[in-house]
């Protein structure tokens, strides 16, 4: 008796559907893309650090000896950012198109391009959501050798993983959370301030990986575990505990006294600490 349709894919797009109903961050995509304007340049800082260069140099290497990461492939980088992936793609040799809709981002990437020497021929641009792309009337179906999505926000439902591997002619690779993801890590603070329950399991690595193997495919996976030791002013940990919840729920003038209300109680000398612990899945797989 099959209790679970493993290989069923309307039952894994409705149950990634469903839990992605009930997420109110999917409702603010436009206020997200603002979010991501301020955010851009400290989150270029941390891609920077020596966990996240490791975790790059790892993910590199994945994709080079499987040989979707090879001089003169063409990549589609969905969620570019600030260039944390396309940048050494292309010095790589690969060619790389990087949809980013982050004004921010772009800026960034834009200002690291000049500083490298990297042509738009080399690296080029389109300042768009994934979501906003039409693959088959810009005739991109079939068009890139990889097509990437590293925790990208432009591929987290049925409809843009399709469109994504609509686009790939050999390869796709896709990382997300695996568990609740950086919004996780404050549930419980979150609780003991407002009583509201941060957690949503939308993001998770369960949801891609199980729709794309009941497609068919049978990606090779790898799981990413690491810990975050924060030291923050008090304003800035109210910045940045506001902004992973703000897509979840209304921070309202009142909530955000709190918030720095309890921030202050538990900071030392002015510096709040906190220990944040990360899983990542991330997954490739082959189209033809």
């Amino acid at each position: 008796m099959n209790l679970f349709p493993l290989q069923n894919q309307t039952v894994w797009k409705d149950l990634w559907q469903k839990e992605l109903k009930n997420d109110p961050e999917t409702k603010k995509s436009q206020d997200h893309i603002k979010k991501w304007d301020q955010r851009a340049p400290s989150f270029d800082k941390r891609t920077v650090s020596p966990e996240a260069v490791l975790r790059k140099e790892r993910i590199l290497s994945m994709l080079e000896d499987a040989g979707a990461l090879q001089a003169g492939n063409r990549i589609l980088d969905i969620g570019s950012g600030p260039g944390n992936w396309a940048i050494p793609m292309v010095e790589m040799g690969a060619e790389v198109v990087a949809v980013e809709p982050s004004g921010g981002m772009v800026k960034i990437l834009k200002e690291k391009m000049a500083a490298k020497g990297i042509h738009s021929d080399q690296l080029r641009i389109d300042q768009r959501a994934w979501q906003d792309v039409d693959v088959e009337k810009e005739g991109l179906s079939g068009q890139f050798d990889l097509v990437f999505a590293s925790m990208s926000p432009g591929v987290r439902d049925p409809e843009t993983l399709n469109k994504a591997m609509k686009a790939s002619r050999k390869f796709c690779y896709l990382s997300t959370f695996s568990g609740g993801g950086w919004r996780s890590c404050y549930n419980n603070l979150w609780q003991s301030i407002t009583g509201q329950v941060l957690e949503s399991s939308s993001w998770d690595f369960i949801y891609p990986f199980s729709y794309v193997y009941a497609l068919g495919y049978r990606p090779q996976i790898d799981f990413n575990v690491w810990t975050h030791d924060r030291d923050e002013t008090i304003d800035e940990a109210v910045e940045n505990i506001s902004f992973f919840v703000q897509g979840a729920v209304d921070v309202t003038p009142e909530i955000r006294e709190k918030l720095k209300a309890h921030v202050t109680s538990q900071a030392v000398d002015g510096i709040f600490h906190q220990k944040q612990t990360i899983c990542q899945g991330v997954m490739l797989w082959q189209i033809a």
